[in-house]
């Protein structure tokens, strides 16, 4: 009776350590498949360069992390209010935050923004992981002192999502930061990986925490699940956090910046820390706030008019009807930026650092 006991106790701690294995290496493969480069896409209603050249000339940086060259540029080089070194989304690449950049250089600030490694114009066949996000923009700051960039000016980090979690937990290995500004940032790694294998897998998803916190550590080591709210109330630098109340990306209660400031750091909200909740129905999501109401509206019935042309074509993107829609879209249009965040966020800048608005 006791050798049989034995026996199945041994069994079941070898299926328990096998079960443990196959779901480290299952969280390995699904991290290694998410993280991969995203190809461009065949037909995008996203803005790019040629749209802005005439207006808004650029400057070509470049820098190492790594093995890697991380290229990016200079908008408004002459500029004096300020640079800002700018840190896209995931799966996406600066130039689609072109609205955005070009609205900061009209009121008189110097935009550094580079594409994060596995991303645009920049090397790499993968986004390497959520921790990643700071790690390049400690990187892109060093570049620009050593390239004196921003000489004689504020130096402010602005950044969106995955961007703008690396904005702000940057601020825990960087001097020198005047200001920061994150948008519908996430706190820690651990926290939007989470929440997002919830949200797929229920409970199953839920049980994967640990094997993801093991490969997430293995990848990143100290560095693996940094937190952007303390990073922010220990550097003292004056800070934006801007946040959709129904964000489904990055949810506000169980892994947004904003939230985490709000649970475990009251009383921090004031002179130099300022939390802007988004609200209004419609304009409450991870970057639905980003567009002009009517900019907004005419590209959400251009994404259908393009969805629905695509069924009818079954995806052919070079079919003649959509090669002509495509040809009739104003993407500049569709792509207007939100007057009044960007008047939040230079007001802001503008009280914290004496920036005098253009």
């Amino acid at each position: 009776m006791r050798q049989s006991g034995k026996r199945v106790v041994l069994i079941v701690m070898v299926v328990a350590v096998a079960l443990c294995a196959a779901a480290f290496f299952f969280d390995r493969y699904a991290l290694d498949s998410t993280y991969a480069r995203v190809p461009d896409s065949a037909v995008s209603l996203r803005p790019t360069y040629e749209l802005y050249e005439k207006e808004y000339p650029r400057t070509d940086e470049q820098f190492q992390m790594g093995e890697c060259t991380l290229r990016g540029h200079v908008y408004g080089a002459d500029n004096e209010r300020g640079l800002i070194v700018f840190r896209h989304g995931l799966f996406s690449q600066h130039q689609d935050y072109l609205p955005f950049i070009t609205a900061m250089v009209d009121k008189g600030w110097r935009v550094f923004a580079y594409d994060a490694i596995g991303c645009g114009e920049s090397d790499g066949e993968s986004v390497l992981g959520m921790s990643q996000s700071p790690l390049d923009v400690v990187a892109a700051v060093g570049y620009a002192r050593e390239a004196h960039l921003g000489d004689g000016v504020p130096l402010v980090l602005w950044g969106h999502s995955w961007g703008g979690y690396g904005v702000a937990a940057a601020l825990g290995k960087l001097d020198g930061v005047d200001a920061c500004v994150s948008m519908s940032g996430f706190d820690t790694p651990m926290k939007v990986l989470d929440s997002s294998a919830t949200a797929s897998y229920g409970l199953l998803g839920k049980l994967q925490w640990p094997f993801l916190w093991a490969n997430t550590v293995i990848d990143f080591g100290d560095d693996a699940n940094l937190s952007a709210s303390d990073a922010i109330a220990a550097s003292g630098v004056p800070t934006l956090v801007i946040h959709g109340a129904s964000d489904t990306t990055v949810p506000y209660d169980d892994a947004s910046i904003l939230g985490a400031l709000r649970a475990n750091w009251k009383g921090l909200e004031g002179d130099t820390l300022s939390l802007v909740t988004m609200d209004v129905p419609g304009r409450d999501g991870h970057n639905n706030y980003f567009y002009a109401p009517e900019s907004k509206a005419y590209l959400d019935e251009c994404v259908q008019k393009l969805q629905d042309m695509l069924d009818e074509n079954g995806d052919d993107v070079q079919a003649d009807d959509v090669q002509s829609f495509m040809a009739s879209v104003d993407l500049r249009k569709a792509n207007t930026a939100d007057p009044e965040l960007m008047a939040t966020i230079d007001q802001f800048l503008g009280e914290h650092l004496g920036a005098k608005e253009r």
